[in-house]
């Protein structure tokens, strides 16, 4: 399976707006949202999943610290916010990341626009 994270945003072919970045983790706004706010963290090292992932601290702090400056943001302008990684068949893109998301549905789960 092509690992969009790694071919695409880590190697840098696809633009994205960064929210927060460090050496181990990237924040960025999602390049095709699913929700009025919608926002992706990834590893910068190649995990497939949380099932297989075994981080640092160091990777830790920083993944919290992401978290906390995106979550604080949406939190600030739609009073709240979620945040999920899927796993296992639920992962489309098998490369570890969170989303946190807020506001409006933009599109279904299987892609599609909500009128």
């Amino acid at each position: 399976m092509d690992d969009f994270y790694c071919t695409q945003i880590l190697s840098g072919k696809t633009e994205v707006d960064i929210l927060f970045e460090t050496e181990r983790i990237l924040a960025y706004w999602h390049t095709n949202p699913y929700w009025e706010a919608h926002v992706v963290i990834i590893v910068k090292e190649h995990v497939e999943s949380l099932v297989t992932y075994a981080g640092t601290a160091e990777a830790h702090a920083d993944f919290f610290a992401a978290l906390q400056r995106v979550v604080r943001q949406l939190t600030e302008q739609y009073g709240g916010c979620r945040v999920c990684s899927n796993v296992g068949n639920y992962q489309t893109t098998k490369h570890l990341h969170w989303y946190v998301h807020a506001g409006k549905r933009l599109r279904t789960e299987a892609g599609k626009p909500i009128a």
